[in-house]
């Protein structure tokens, strides 16, 4: 029981890979969550990403795939507001479940604005954990004003 323990901490406790920086300033849900990081690879392209840990498993002690879907979903939103400068909520997202994750895994978000209209984002993704890929997403985000804006 002991060693076990050792091993999770170890786990947990890996670095941040290099060109990360933590992401602050997130919504409560997010918070709790996270936190997450975000490389900034050039002006369109913006990589997030978090580590895996014991509050992110499963029954079966993978990543639960709600995390997963979660984790892609503020990816994806954020790769619209990085690349449009515009806020916007999801409509819709299709998403497939590749490979399973497991708890220290460092797992990147790979997204990309395919088009935009005056009100709608077409943006899909690719989580990955090293070269392996691990859960693809598609979705529709519709812009939004916030009203304190």
């Amino acid at each position: 029981m002991e060693k076990t323990i050792k091993n999770k901490a170890k786990k947990s406790d890996q670095g941040i890979p290099e060109g990360f920086t933590e992401v602050t300033g997130f919504a409560a849900f997010a918070t709790r969550n996270g936190p997450y990081f975000e490389k900034i690879v050039d002006d369109t392209t913006v990589i997030r990403a978090f580590r895996s840990d014991e509050r992110h498993l499963n029954g079966v002690h993978y990543v639960h795939g709600g995390m997963l879907m979660s984790f892609m979903d503020s990816a994806l939103a954020r790769t619209v507001f990085y690349r449009t400068g515009k806020r916007c909520v999801t409509i819709k997202m299709n998403s497939e479940f590749l490979s399973p994750v497991r708890e220290g895994d460092w797992i990147e978000a790979h997204c990309e604005l395919v088009r935009d209209t005056r009100s709608i984002a077409f943006v899909r993704g690719i989580l990955k954990v090293g070269r392996r890929k691990v859960f693809m997403a598609d979705a529709l985000f519709h812009y939004i004003k916030r009203e304190h804006d």
